[in-house]
């Protein structure tokens, strides 16, 4: 009788515990997500005050940072003392050069503090009730300046503890409710299954068959007590039904066998089939990729609107950058403020832009030539003796207006003495988008990378060498590197073309092999050799 008590009481015991913990894990987890957002909804509602206030102080400011008037700028931060939160303001202004310039801080008389970049709080940064926010103020589209502002949001913390309380007493509450009923109705729960266990000891000690548990009832209970005297039923029948599934196993497992031989004989039959079709696949596939690489080249005519974009555009830039120089110089003229420095500036600056416009549009009618004769003999006059290293810093400097903006550096190793008759224009198109992959590709979130370039003549061939340290690639993607269309970059302005095109140039237009290395973290290299002198096709 103990056993039987204390076994219904640890049962009892686990019922009512199963019910507080689902009671209090969802009060928990609903309460910890009920505090989350309102903790988020409250602190973006300061975040977006704070913007605000920022926003309309930037543009106040615009006109103190054009005319440098830090006077002017200091007494508008002054009204920052309205806004308790704001424990410190800053504001800079972009020089010519890009350097951040400090203008004005508030408090007034307080320490200005050097930040190392105060820009990389353009993303506001909370830690705790500590908000760090850089706001940029823009002129024209231009950038001029950046105000920066350190709060300290108090009222975050106590809306944090405020929360907290008022979710803890809830859950306790709850709990202590949830205790009653769950004492309170268990004794109604359990009845019947008390039942049930009586009638089961009974059953199991006296070996009575003919006993049957009460099932009068509609609850799960009920079915339960239902099921058992199903059970019952199927029990005298178990040692008849047991001699007769044995019998039927030994003859299913006669039967299994003879079976088993059969299915080996058509498996058999079926896997040379199988390999027989196999083969005929793998035939037609290689069938389908020779067809595959020469639609490709179909394909590639189709680009050449694409291609020919980095030196038309490279063309359009400079044309841009010599009008910004024109209209500088007219200004200059007509304020009377013109010195014989600023005129040499401005021509040294127009011959370079005339020279970059020239070279590259020559580059577009050379590459324009190049797709029309991938497919058939280079023209004698596309051949050509270059003196490499003067060749390679003319490429190079046609790329500078995008070079420039980056603080990539380029190394050129080659004897200045090296004369090489190739297709300059392949050469110049190769370059060209090795370059403009590792600034778009390789050096992605990269500030300074390293690119290194070797050309160099061994019995009759020339090996020229591109490697840069960027991000590098996987072996899923180095494989399929030429493959026409396939970019790491689709829907962000790659077309996948850039290097099938590269591989277009060395393999038919110099006649050459090309192969690339990378892995991932550790840069990308190609390595190229081809044949000096006249080219021919591949066959």
């Amino acid at each position: 009788m103990k056993q039987k008590i204390y076994i219904f009481s640890s049962f009892k015991a686990k019922l009512i515990g199963l019910m507080i913990g689902v009671t209090f894990i969802s009060l928990l987890v609903s309460s910890v997500g009920l505090t989350v957002v309102q903790v988020k909804n409250f602190r973006d509602s300061l975040e977006a005050s704070t913007l605000s206030n920022m926003e309309i102080l930037s543009f106040n400011l615009i006109p103190m940072l054009v005319f440098d008037d830090s006077d002017s700028a200091q007494r508008l931060l002054a009204s920052l003392k309205t806004r308790p939160h704001v424990k410190e303001a800053e504001v800079y202004r972009v020089d010519e050069l890009g350097k951040l310039v400090f203008v004005a801080r508030y408090p007034d008389g307080g320490v200005h503090f050097d930040h190392k970049d105060i820009r990389e709080y353009i993303s506001p940064y909370f830690v705790d009730e500590q908000h760090y926010l850089t706001y940029p103020i823009i002129l024209d589209d231009d950038t001029v300046g950046y105000l920066y502002v350190y709060s300290v949001f108090d009222e975050l913390g106590e809306f944090k503890l405020e929360i907290i309380v008022t979710a803890s007493f809830i859950i306790v509450m709850c709990l202590l409710l949830a205790l009653i009923i769950a004492l309170k109705y268990q004794a109604i729960l359990l009845r019947p299954l008390r039942l049930l266990v009586e009638v089961t000891e009974e059953i199991s000690l006296n070996k009575d068959y003919s006993l049957r548990a009460d099932s009068a009832g509609k609850d799960e209970f009920s079915h339960l007590a239902l099921g058992f005297n199903t059970m019952l039923d199927e029990i005298e029948n178990h040692d008849h039904q047991q001699r007769q599934a044995k019998l039927d196993i030994r003859q299913l497992n006669m039967d299994l066998e003879e079976t088993v031989k059969k299915r080996t004989i058509e498996l058999e039959l079926a896997n040379e089939n199988l390999l027989a079709t196999l083969d005929k696949l793998s035939q037609s596939q290689n069938k389908l990729v020779e067809q595959e690489k020469m639609a490709s080249l179909g394909g590639l005519v189709a680009g050449i609107a694409h291609e020919i974009n980095t030196p038309v555009g490279i063309g359009v830039t400079a044309v841009s950058h010599m009008g910004e120089l024109v209209a500088q110089l007219e200004l200059e003229h007509r304020e009377k403020t013109l010195r014989p420095k600023d005129l040499e500036r401005f021509l040294e600056n127009a011959n370079e832009c005339v020279n970059i416009t020239f070279n590259n549009l020559g580059r577009a009618a050379d590459l324009v030539k190049s797709f029309k004769q991938v497919a058939v003999d280079q023209s004698s006059d596309s051949v050509r003796v270059i003196e490499v290293a003067d060749y390679l810093h003319e490429i190079l400097m046609s790329l500078r207006p995008q070079l420039k903006k980056t603080k990539h550096n380029v190394n050129i190793r080659c004897a200045p003495e090296l004369k090489v008759r190739c297709n300059a224009g392949a050469l110049s198109q190769m370059l060209t988008n090795f370059v403009m992959n590792s600034i778009i590709h390789g050096f992605e979130n990269i500030e300074q990378g390293v690119i290194d370039i070797s050309i160099e003549r061994r019995d009759k061939r020339i090996f020229f060498t591109y490697s840069d340290d960027g991000v590098g690639m996987d072996a899923s993607a180095l494989s399929r590197i030429f493959d026409p269309f396939y970019t790491t970059r689709r829907g962000t302005g790659g077309s996948g073309l850039g290097a099938h095109v590269v591989y277009n140039l060395v393999t038919q237009a110099l006649n050459g092999n090309i192969v690339a290395i990378s892995q991932p973290g550790e840069g990308l290299r190609f390595e190229i050799d081809f044949p000096e002198g006249k080219h021919y096709v591949a066959k």
